[in-house]
């Protein structure tokens, strides 16, 4: 977001002005002020919604009343001179950093009620919605606090592109690239290890369909070859199987690991599945036990 003139520090609204929005919540911590580094909301249902009127460019951001133990976790932020604090949206996922806006209180409150990233706009002095126009909104899984309490992330899923460019993140310029006179790309992506490796599998993918089989490369025999493929998956998990059975040392597994992860993501990329979309199923099983999961299946 573009820096503006300082504003003056944005209001919070007192007792006698506040309307309860929702009762108060077990499911938050009982303690005045939860342990530094994260909120500790837990529960996934979505908490009911937050009804905000927008507010105009020269209005003062409208105010939420919260009950006691969300008042005690916003007394806790440490707000800048203005009321604000840097808020950081990440994917749950990727690990993907998506955009950063500012909060203040209320958008604080308004996101921990709604699930969905709010933010204050310093340009027009209210609350905004990831999404209230594009309808990409960023759905909130969990909220963490820095050490200091003075910045915030909104852990969350994107339901589109976050980036009014129509990126998937607003961070796609590198330093590195630009000082070798690169220009900047909307696909490249801060990339993880993970995600490195899924990119360079996609790219030998892309120039077997653009330039044939060109320059000898493993991964492109691999994509070349569902048997060889298959086989490589059996052979590595075979040897990963053996460093438990031959109690072999950590480092033997962790290279074992390596080779049966690359293979795995070379055949998702066979499938066109995204190592996203494994995350996923990952994370939704977080809340079922494995005996449940496995009884679901034989019946779908």
């Amino acid at each position: 977001m573009a820096a503006t003139a300082p504003l003056p520090r944005a209001p919070v609204s007192s007792p006698a002005t506040r309307t309860v929005l929702w009762p108060a919540r077990s499911n938050l911590r009982a303690a005045a002020v939860p342990p530094a580094g994260t909120l500790g909301l837990r529960r996934r249902q979505p908490f009911p919604a937050v009804s905000v009127t927008p507010a105009s460019a020269q209005s003062t951001p409208p105010a939420l009343a919260v009950d006691p133990e969300v008042e005690a976790l916003l007394d806790s932020v440490k707000w800048d001179a203005k009321g604000l604090a840097v808020a950081i949206a990440q994917n749950v996922d990727t690990g993907a950093i998506l955009m950063q806006g500012f909060a203040n209180r209320e958008a604080l409150a308004a996101t921990i009620s709604t699930r969905k990233a709010t933010f204050y706009s310093r340009s027009r002095s209210s609350l905004w919605t990831k999404g209230e126009t594009s309808m990409n909104f960023i759905n909130v899984h969990d909220i963490f606090l820095d050490c200091d309490r003075d910045s915030i992330i909104y852990l969350g899923t994107p339901d589109g592109p976050t980036c009014h460019t129509g990126a998937e993140t607003c961070y796609y310029s590198s330093v590195y690239d630009a000082l070798q006179g690169s220009k900047s790309s909307q696909e490249r992506q801060v990339a993880t290890t993970l995600y490195s490796l899924e990119d360079t599998i996609s790219k030998r993918k892309e120039e077997i369909v653009t330039e044939g089989s060109g320059k000898p490369s493993w991964t492109k025999k691999l994509l070349l070859d569902n048997q060889l493929l298959c086989s490589k998956i059996r052979e590595e998990a075979g040897e990963l199987i053996q460093t438990l059975l031959e109690n072999e040392d950590r480092s033997r597994t962790a290279s074992e690991m390596g080779d049966l992860l690359y293979h795995a993501m070379v055949l998702l990329s066979v499938k066109d599945v995204k190592m996203e979309e494994v995350l996923e199923v990952l994370r939704k099983r977080f809340s079922q036990s494995g005996v449940e999961e496995k009884a679901s299946r034989k019946k779908s």
